[in-house]
């Protein structure tokens, strides 16, 4: 359970304001602490949870070549478990699902980031390695069995361009849903500056939680850009083989 305070006057002179997150202005307490596993419901892949809220979801997932080939197999198995146990429909789950990697040129990096010369937009699929597998919907069965069959980019990590974009995707969520992205990443960000504007950005509308895969995942990094709380919002997974736990799968839900 969480409570914030907004600033009711603005601070002057030598006068100052905590800052959102400050311990004066944002409070956490614990709740719904009961076990989930009563919940489980079974199916050929294993017991799952089943997500039922009002949750507009936006997935990032990583295709970055650094996964290697059962990386990214077990990566896809994971994001379609989830999705699997997402129940669709205007009083429950919209899913969204994006798949990004980078630019393969340096002049493709300045163009996607917009520190190019050229002003023109760029291919955000072509140039940019970004790609909507699908927009908002509630047919999450769809996007589940579209997962399956994506091909794997297979190159770099351009976090901060991949943020911006979920951000433009939530305007077209809904006003009495919570808003939630979803990021699966297992690399360095081309630029760790960039990401965190990105991450701070979208974090005024959105709550982000971050799921690092493997063993170079940059945790350090992560823990700055995570929503608060922290403990809730960064969901490790050390090994690319347990991708495909469903204990990965419900602890996400979970949260």
């Amino acid at each position: 359970e969480r409570r914030g305070k907004a600033v009711h006057e603005p601070a002057v002179g030598t006068g100052k304001c905590d800052a959102p997150a400050g311990e004066t202005r944002l409070q956490f307490r614990e709740c719904n602490s009961m076990p989930c596993s009563e919940f489980y419901q079974s199916t050929p892949k294993g017991k799952f949870l089943k997500c039922q809220s009002k949750v507009d979801l936006v997935i990032l997932m990583d295709g970055s070549g650094s996964l290697g080939y059962k990386g990214w197999q077990n990566s896809k198995l994971l994001v379609e478990n989830l999705i699997s146990n997402l129940e669709g429909g205007d009083d429950h789950v919209k899913v969204a699902l994006q798949l990004f990697s980078g630019p393969t040129t340096w002049e493709n990096y300045y163009k996607c980031t917009g520190a190019g010369a050229d002003a023109a937009a760029p291919d955000m699929e072509k140039e940019c390695g970004i790609s909507w597998v699908k927009h908002l919907t509630n047919d999450t069965l769809q996007v589940a069995k579209l997962t399956a069959d994506l091909k794997w980019p297979e190159a770099t990590t351009l976090t901060s361009v991949a943020l911006a974009e979920a951000s433009a995707e939530l305007i077209n969520g809904r006003e009495d849903a919570a808003s939630i992205v979803l990021v699966i990443t297992d690399g360095k960000p081309m630029s760790q500056e960039r990401t965190r504007q990105a991450a701070e950005k979208l974090m005024a509308n959105a709550r982000i939680i971050w799921v690092p895969v493997g063993p170079g995942a940059p945790l350090d990094f992560i823990e700055q850009v995570a929503s608060l709380p922290k403990k809730e919002n960064i969901i490790h997974i050390d090994d690319f083989s347990k991708l495909k736990w469903p204990y990965f799968v419900n602890k996400i839900i979970a949260q």
